[in-house]
């Protein structure tokens, strides 16, 4: 539907205000001149062709007119309609006009164009992004990003882009070659830096990784970006297990990289210069140690020492006892908290001990002891256990250890205790002598011999008077009596 028109230029006709008499008068006469004139005028008038009508469509808006100019372009020019850079006229200006002839004209509209970051200005009839690249002859890539007045445009959506357009902007894409140590990948990419282009292309980058150039460094012409992958460490230090990451060799330089000192005794597992594989443990062991000074007792010893003035099998302390102290200086070394060892260093007597001195009596004083025999001197009284045996208790023998034929009278003991031969006196046995070797006990011990047919058992504590004579070697010191 083509629009009413708004009024031409020349259509315009301005109302003539009203004029006092002496003014009609002038008026009149200079009409009267005007028709004079006006008649030979329409003499000329009558020999010009007729107006032709014809439509102007000016930016889609539309006017009829009536005009008797000759071309497109008298036409405009009649109309003051002015053609621009950029504006296409349809018929040409140099077209003749014919009745109902419809000129339209095309204005050019100003549309901002960036081309990888340089701007220029266009002036052009296209309303879609595809005419207007193409007519300022610039192509686009599978890879290309543009953006059509700020919103991302695919290539598809170019040619039926809903509204006219008013800016554009094209980033052709670059070749980037990644090296990630041993793997290479190629790819094309509009990113503005080194670190958008890796995220683009869906790599991770770590902390401790290291990028070449920078990452914040711009994209420019064909880059070669190479990536530097620190390795992934386990560090056990000071109760915590740290996840990190390092591009070091050695143990030493994660530990630097992760700010984990060995101070001292201190070391790791494994040692500081073992070379670093990916996923390694590496444990921290604290070490200290203190020097402790430890004490220990130095028992007393207990000394017998004889004593005249004592009857024998008496006893006194001369002397008490007193412990010494021997101190030793001891290094304790501690791993994490925990006692691993424990080193002396030095060692010295603090106290010395002080020993136990006991004295012995060695006077022997002869009493008497009644017998079934009659009154019989003694020199000694022990207090003993008493067994007794016989030949078929022996399996038959009855030779004992000094020869003598085992019978009642004959007794058994230690010859340390009682020597052989001695005579002695046992309540409830009678007279004896001592003539066998009894087994060694722990305590004073004495085994009465019987015969067979007269064979009594014994099992229980007697006193042992050994008679006289006093014999010439005495152990004035039992060993069962200390």
């Amino acid at each position: 539907m083509i629009e009413s028109p708004p009024p031409l230029p020349y259509s315009n006709i301005r109302q003539l205000p009203r004029l006092p008499a002496l003014a009609l008068i002038v008026l009149a006469l200079a009409a009267g001149v005007f028709l004079c004139v006006g008649a030979a005028l329409l003499a000329v008038l009558l020999r010009l062709p007729a107006p032709l009508p014809v439509t102007v469509v000016d930016a889609g808006a539309a006017y009829p007119v009536q005009t008797r100019a000759a071309t497109v372009g008298d036409l405009l020019a009649e109309l003051n309609l002015t053609v621009n850079d950029g504006d296409t006229v349809s018929p040409p200006p140099e077209s003749r006009l014919t009745p109902n002839l419809i000129v339209r004209l095309e204005r050019a509209r100003l549309v901002t164009l960036t081309v990888d970051d340089q701007p220029v200005s266009l002036l052009t009839r296209f309303t879609n992004p595809f005419d207007i690249l193409k007519s300022a002859d610039v192509s686009i890539g599978p890879y290309d990003r543009v953006l059509v007045d700020g919103t991302p445009a695919a290539l598809a959506d170019l040619l039926v882009w809903p509204v006219q357009v008013t800016q554009i902007t094209v980033q052709h894409a670059v070749t980037v070659q990644i090296n990630d140590e041993s793997q290479q990948r190629t790819i094309q990419t509009t990113s503005a830096t080194v670190g958008e282009a890796l995220f683009e292309a869906g790599i991770t980058l770590y902390l401790a990784d290291t990028v070449s150039p920078d990452i914040n460094s711009p994209l420019t012409g064909d880059t070669t970006i190479s990536i530097r992958r620190s390795r992934p460490v386990t560090i056990i230090a000071d109760g915590v297990s740290l996840e990190t990451r390092s591009q070091g060799t050695r143990v030493l330089d994660v530990l630097a990289d992760a700010g984990v000192t060995l101070q001292g005794l201190d070391y790791s597992i494994p040692p500081e210069t073992s070379l670093i594989r990916p996923g390694m443990r590496i444990r921290v062991i604290r070490v200290s140690e203190q020097v402790k000074a430890e004490q220990e007792v130095i028992p007393y010893d207990t000394i017998y020492q004889p004593d005249a003035n004592l009857e024998l099998d008496q006893r006194r302390v001369l002397q008490e006892g007193q412990n010494g102290i021997r101190q030793t200086n001891v290094r304790v070394r501690y791993e994490n908290g925990v006692e691993v060892s424990r080193t002396p260093e030095t060692t010295a007597v603090a106290a010395e001990p002080v020993n136990r001195i006991i004295g012995y009596g060695t006077q022997i004083i002869i009493r008497t002891v009644e017998t079934p025999e009659g009154p019989r001197e003694y020199w000694r009284r022990l207090r003993m256990y008493a067994t007794s045996y016989h030949p078929a208790a022996l399996g038959g023998d009855d030779i004992t250890a000094t020869g003598r034929k085992l019978t009642t009278g004959v007794v058994g003991s230690d010859p340390d205790v009682i020597p052989y031969d001695t005579q002695l006196f046992v309540p409830g046995y009678g007279l004896g002598i001592m003539a066998d070797t009894g087994m060694s006990t722990p305590r004073l011990w004495i085994d009465l011999g019987y015969d067979d047919a007269s064979y009594v058992p014994w099992s229980r504590w007697v006193d042992v008077y050994l008679l006289t004579p006093v014999p010439a070697r005495i152990n004035y010191l039992l060993p069962y009596m200390e």
